[in-house]
């Protein structure tokens, strides 16, 4: 796994993709599914659609999954660049491996390889926290909206609430709009 240092904020159409923590010879779902050896781990509270069915609701897991994902031996490089980066992009780019661990284990329709948490509108922080309401998630070759929320620990080192929003795919034609790789094949 690496991690990529951001560079300085630089204007909307000047953006550049972030590259999401990418995982070296493993999958975020794999991580998600598999207990610790030492623990049984709780079900990811996933909520369902509400009763307005023209409101989707928001998926709001109790059981956080990034620390498992690090915690991984093959993480070792990634957990040493995560702790060297500034807090704002700590807070990124473990929210951002929070919601891949997520959206893997609510739905196995999708296979998150990378979030962009910029693409359709700036994230905004807040102390711990990361808002990411025009975020997008690639998975099989395709880009879908997604929302998230994410709030860390004080010292930046785990996520201590998460709650998501999976869109519809984001058309291949507005991919270049939104900084959006367009490679034809997963991003792994």
């Amino acid at each position: 796994m690496e991690i990529v240092n951001l560079p300085p904020p630089i204007s909307e159409e000047k953006r550049e993709p972030v590259r999401q923590l990418p995982l070296s010879n493993q999958r975020v779902a794999a991580q998600a599914d598999s207990p610790p050896d030492n623990a049984a781990t709780p079900p990811v509270s996933q909520a369902i659609q509400p009763p307005d069915k023209k409101t989707p609701g928001k998926v709001k897991p109790t059981l956080m999954l990034s620390e498992k994902v690090l915690a991984d031996p093959r993480s070792r490089k990634a957990r040493q660049e995560l702790a060297a980066l500034a807090p704002a992009d700590q807070i990124e780019q473990l929210c951002g491996l929070e919601a891949m661990a997520q959206v893997s284990a609510w739905s196995k329709e999708f296979l998150p390889d990378r979030v962009v948490t910029y693409a359709t509108a700036e994230p905004t922080f807040a102390g711990n926290a990361l808002s990411a309401d025009g975020a997008a998630l690639h998975s099989k070759q395709d880009w879908f909206k997604l929302q998230f929320k994410c709030e860390l620990t004080p010292d930046h080192k785990r996520v201590a609430a998460f709650e998501f929003l999976v869109g519809d795919p984001i058309p291949r034609i507005d991919w270049s709009e939104h900084s959006l790789p367009d490679e034809g094949r997963s991003l792994d």
